[in-house]
C-alpha cells in the first residue's frame, strides 16, 4: 500500500509533467512493460519485453540470417546492449550463435525451436493484451490512438 507522503508526490509530478505527451507515452509505455513481464513470468518463459524486437527480428528474416550489428543496426541500438541480451536469450536456449561460414568474424543468429515457441506465445500474449485495453475503447477511439500513434513515431523517427 502506498503511503500518503507517496501519493502525494505522484499528485506533484503528474501536475507537472502529465501536461506533456513524452511523459504519458513514457509511463503508458511502463505499465505496458510491468504488465507483460508479468504475464510472461507466469507462463513460465524466462524473456523481458526488452528481448522481443531480438527474437521478433530473428524470427521473420528466416531467409536471410542476421548477424549480431544487422540487429543493432536495424533496431538502432548499441551493438553491446543486443550482445548482452543476446547472450542472455543463447543462455536461456531461445536463440543459437553460429560463425558465418563467408565471414568467420560474422555471427550469425538463428532460433532454436524454443525460441519459436516464444515468439509464438508472446504474440499470442500481445494479442490477449491489446485485446483486454482495446476493449475499454470504442472502435474509432482505437484506430484514432494508433494513427495518431504512428504519427507521433514518425515525426520524431530518425
Amino acid at each position: 500500500m502506498e503511503s500518503q507522503q507517496g501519493i502525494h508526490i505522484k499528485e506533484k509530478i503528474w501536475k507537472h509533467l502529465g501536461q506533456y505527451l513524452t511523459f504519458n507515452i513514457n509511463h503508458v509505455s511502463h505499465l505496458f512493460v510491468r504488465k507483460i513481464n508479468r504475464e510472461l513470468g507466469q507462463t513460465g518463459l524466462s524473456i523481458q519485453i526488452e528481448q522481443f524486437p531480438i527474437l521478433f527480428l530473428v524470427r521473420y528474416s528466416a531467409d536471410e540470417p542476421l548477424s549480431q550489428q544487422d540487429i543493432a543496426n536495424l533496431l538502432q541500438k548499441d551493438k553491446s546492449a543486443i550482445q548482452r541480451s543476446i547472450r542472455t536469450l543463447e543462455r536461456d536456449g531461445y536463440i543459437r550463435i553460429v560463425s558465418d561460414d563467408v565471414d568467420r568474424r560474422r555471427n550469425l543468429i538463428h532460433l532454436t525451436p524454443a525460441g519459436k515457441f516464444a515468439v509464438d506465445k508472446i504474440a499470442d500474449l500481445a494479442a490477449v493484451i491489446n485485446q483486454d485495453v482495446t476493449s475499454k475503447l470504442t472502435q474509432e477511439e482505437s484506430e484514432t490512438l494508433m494513427k495518431l500513434l504512428q504519427k507521433v513515431a514518425s515525426t520524431i523517427e530518425v
